[in-house]
């Protein structure tokens, strides 16, 4: 009886070796590539297609099989999605903020920071009372009140100016005509026998007053409009249409939706945000080092 239990046990010890040796063999079976993943490919094909919560899907597939730690390009897919369609900046700021903790030196980094920014700005706007206030609106009063205060100073400086110069035309005027006092007759001497004639000196004639007149009137300087800085050499510009969105654009030029920090970055002067679109904007559309554009 102690014989059959004692082989019965080494049995059993065997078949769990062998089953945890298949079980630690597939478990160390090496992952393809992110990029070649199945399920990768087809959320980037369904983006191209407009299918966007389909892509979304297929991202969160290839996250769920690879670990959070393994899947940084479908953590900045997902993001731009979340952000741009789904409406969804909780969501949006978690997934930009994974794939910077996974590559924060890549070439994307300072692009996912700037949508890292819009995320907090809209996610802002849904509170009932504004925590954040909107920065590129600060930005715009600044500029404005700087603008104002340099035409201030200058209106302040050329009326300085013109009061400096009607000083110097009055000193420049005409001096005042006075006699010389040899010129003046010395009184008669009277003769033996007549009564001395007292006389009064000339009297002078009133020097003429100088008068110079007012300095003309300057018309008020107009007010200068600052001119939309020109357009440097590899940029092309868009004109936005009705429905269009940011991350639809970075696909359309770029091939790719990850480059809409690149074109909120070069348009600060015109959107308010990464999502302030309105049909009739004229975009400029930036050269990006690696892009394969759609458009050209």
């Amino acid at each position: 009886m102690r014989a059959v239990r004692r082989t019965f046990f080494v049995i059993a010890a065997l078949l769990g070796l062998l089953g945890g040796t298949g079980c630690g063999d597939r478990g160390r079976e090496p992952l393809p590539a992110e990029t070649d993943e199945p399920f990768y490919v087809q959320g980037k094909q369904l983006m191209k297609q407009g299918r966007n919560p389909e892509a979304l899907t297929a991202f969160l597939k290839v996250i769920d099989r690879r670990g959070e730690r393994g899947a940084p390009e479908s953590h900045l897919e997902a993001g731009h999605i979340y952000l741009l369609h789904t409406k969804d900046p909780v969501e949006a700021y978690h997934h930009f903020r994974r794939y910077l903790v996974l590559l924060p030196n890549s070439k994307e980094a300072a692009n996912v920071r700037g949508m890292v920014d819009a995320a907090k700005r809209e996610f802002a706007r849904t509170l009932p009372v504004r925590a954040l206030e909107d920065q590129s609106a600060r930005l715009e009063i600044r500029e404005t009140l700087e603008r104002l205060q340099r035409e201030n100073a200058e209106l302040r400086a050329q009326i300085a100016t013109l009061r400096g110069g009607g000083a110097a035309a009055v000193s420049r005027s005409a001096p005042m005509i006075t006699l010389p006092e040899d010129r003046i007759a010395p009184p008669p001497v009277p003769t033996a026998g007549e009564p001395a004639v007292t006389s009064a000196p000339p009297a002078r004639a009133p020097a003429p007053v100088a008068t110079t007149a007012p300095p003309a009137a300057t018309p008020p300087a107009k007010t200068a409009v600052p001119p939309r800085p020109a357009t440097p050499a590899g940029v092309r510009m868009h004109t936005v249409q009705a429905k269009e969105t940011i991350f639809g654009i970075s696909v359309q030029y770029y091939g790719s939706g990850r480059h809409t920090g690149a074109i909120y970055q070069a348009n600060r002067d015109t959107m308010r945000h990464a999502t302030d679109l309105r049909p009739g904007m004229v975009l400029r559309i930036p050269p990006v080092e690696g892009a394969t554009g759609a458009r050209r």
